[in-house]
Parts: structure tokens; C-alpha cells; sequence
């Protein structure tokens, strides 16, 4: 929950450096999906760290997550992240509970 741009691209970038460019299958599902290398480069495009993590004020989070069901998902995962670096947020847990 952070609305921030700068701030929430800064802590999805660290987490996601553990998967993208890292690990080839997941790099491969992404090309897979339209991504380009351009994507990749220099810790991953903005529209890359935005369309894997979501960030902004729980309205925004909400959306997504529904956006998820609306397409046919039966469940939804998430990771909690906080710009702080922390993880788990449990603010962040508390905030989209049901």
C-alpha cells in the first residue's frame, strides 16, 4: 500500500530480482506473455514491475485482485511487500481481508 510510484517500483524491483532476470523459466513465461528484452533491462520496465505487483491505496489493490476473479481465477495469492522492505506487512493483510 503504497502510493508512491518511485517508492513502490523501488521494493517490487527488490523482490522481483529474485525472479526476473534470474531464474530462465520465469524470464521465458514472460516473453511467452509479450514481454521484450527491453522489459528486462536495468531491473525491469515500469510497466513490467506494474503489471506483476500491484501497488497504491487499497481501493487500487482491491481492483486487481478482483480483476483476478472476474477472469476466472478460484483463488488469489498474495505477497504482501512494504516499501520498507519488510516482509510480511500485516498491514497490508489486514487492510484486504475480507
Amino acid at each position: 500500500m503504497e502510493a508512491d510510484p518511485a517508492k513502490a517500483r523501488v521494493a517490487a524491483r527488490e523482490y522481483m530480482k529474485t525472479y526476473v532476470p534470474r531464474l530462465p523459466n520465469y524470464r521465458n513465461n514472460l516473453v511467452e506473455l509479450g514481454y521484450t528484452e527491453a522489459d528486462f533491462a536495468n531491473g525491469c520496465s515500469d510497466r513490467l514491475v506494474d503489471d506483476i505487483v500491484v501497488w497504491g491505496d487499497v481501493a487500487t489493490i482491491k481492483t486487481r485482485i478482483q480483476a483476478h476473479y472476474d477472469a476466472g481465477a478460484d483463488h488469489v495469492c498474495i505477497l504482501p511487500l512494504a516499501a520498507t522492505g519488510r516482509l510480511p506487512n500485516m498491514t497490508t493483510v489486514e487492510a484486504l481481508a475480507p
